[in-house]
This record gives structure tokens, sequence and C-alpha cells, in this order.
């Protein structure tokens, strides 16, 4: 067992293909870098200027270039537990023109200050995390209020899928559909508004990656295995 899976206890690491994925040129292009442009339009014009992009989960790093593209901060906080995931990371945030700090460390415990930082980057994050309301709790606590998280995330019909369960590793007692994704953000304080709410079918998610609908053949009506969302921090806390 890693060393940070049984410090936390709360965490499944990926498996090594999956590690591998992440860093291949199909994830950056099809998945991480469509889900930065989709969250952007569902923001629309309703946040302007960005000073601090927390990016929980980052990884490698291979999303610092396009949260800087498409927003703009002054800072961008890149946080994973996986030491050896976030080696290249360095490297990668060179390519910013903003400042990029990088911490080794937990969601469930983030040594940033109540109400400091006005975005949160979730991609792909709730998936991986076994107390999921726990770190909700901890993003709720560091945005200022009307901050916002963008989120991204598989739901449970693509978690449960035959290849999905076989290449990669997730805590599947949390995995959730995309109603219950909302849900779960709703009832840790977050405002949801329902034009903000994006689910979808991309096709590497689908069991025929697609073929089916683009042969024109029928298709069997299916749950989504997609969720991008924008969530609010009241201004007001207790305010709805």
């Amino acid at each position: 067992m890693p060393k940070e899976q049984a410090s936390e206890g709360e965490w499944v690491r990926e498996s090594r293909f999956g590690r591998w994925f992440l860093s291949t040129n199909i994830w950056f292009r099809y998945v991480l870098s469509e889900a930065v442009w989709e969250l952007k339009q569902l923001l629309k014009n309703s946040h302007s200027g960005t000073d601090t992009i927390l990016d929980a989960g980052c990884g490698q790093g291979l999303a610092f270039v396009l949260l800087e593209e498409h927003f703009q901060p002054r800072t961008i906080i890149g946080i994973d537990i996986d030491k050896e995931q976030m080696r290249l990371a360095p490297e990668i945030a060179k390519r910013c023109q903003c400042e990029v700090k990088l911490e080794n460390g937990t969601v469930y415990n983030l040594n940033i200050s109540d109400s400091s930082i006005d975005m949160i980057f979730s991609h792909q994050l709730f998936h991986h995390i076994s107390n999921q309301t726990r770190v909700l709790e901890e993003f709720f606590r560091i945005l200022m209020p009307g901050g916002i998280i963008l989120i991204s995330e598989s739901c449970r019909s693509f978690i449960n899928s035959f290849p999905v369960r076989l290449l990669f590793r997730h805590p599947m007692h949390v995995q959730k559909t995309a109603a219950e994704y909302v849900e779960l953000v709703k009832s840790s304080g977050f405002k949801i508004d329902e034009n903000e709410i994006k689910t979808s079918r991309p096709w590497w998610s689908r069991k025929d990656f697609g073929l089916t609908e683009k042969n024109g053949l029928p298709q069997k009506r299916q749950e989504m295995t997609e969720i991008l969302m924008i969530a609010r921090k009241p201004h007001l806390i207790g305010a709805h």
C-alpha cells in the first residue's frame, strides 16, 4: 500500500495504467482541455477577474496553462497527494506567465487560509476520494464569499463500466450519478444555478466509443457519464 494511501486512508491511488494515461495527449486533448473550455462556457460572463485558482488534485500540472489561458489568474496553487505524479509539475509550471505554487499534500486538510481563494478547479477529483463531504467542507472554508468551484466529474455509470474497473482504481462505494453529485455539492452549502450544469456522454465514455451514434443506429437510453457544474459559495453564509 502506498504511504500516502496508508496515512490518509480516504484516497485510492490510480493504477499504473491510469497514471500513465493521465500523461497522454489523448487525456490532455479530449478530456482535460475540453473540460476547461466547457466550464468557461458555462460561466459565460458571470465571473470577471481571477486572483488565485486552486487546482485541487493537479497531478502533473497539465491544467496550469489551460487555466491561465481561460481565466488569467495572478496565482495558481497546485496540490496533489501523489508525489510521484507531481514530479513533472515544476517544469510544466514554467510555461505559465503567472505565479504557480506547488504543494504535495491532501485536499482533506488544505494549508490555505479561510476565505482566501476565489476559484477552485476540481477535475475528476471526487470519484477518487472516499470522504467527499469533508473535501467540500474544506473547499467551502477556503473560498471567499462569492468564490466558485469548477467541477468536472465522471459519473457512476462510467466508473462502473467494465473497461474502467479493469484498468483504473476508484473507491467504488462512493460513486454517484450526475443528480447525486449536484445534491452532494448543494448539501455542503454551495449554490448551483441549473443553467450552469451540463451532463453528457462523451464518445470516450461509451461502451462503443460513440460508433453507434456515428453510424446513425438506434441507441438505448443511457445514464449520463459526465457532469460539469459551477458551484458558488454564497456572499452571505446561509443564503439560498
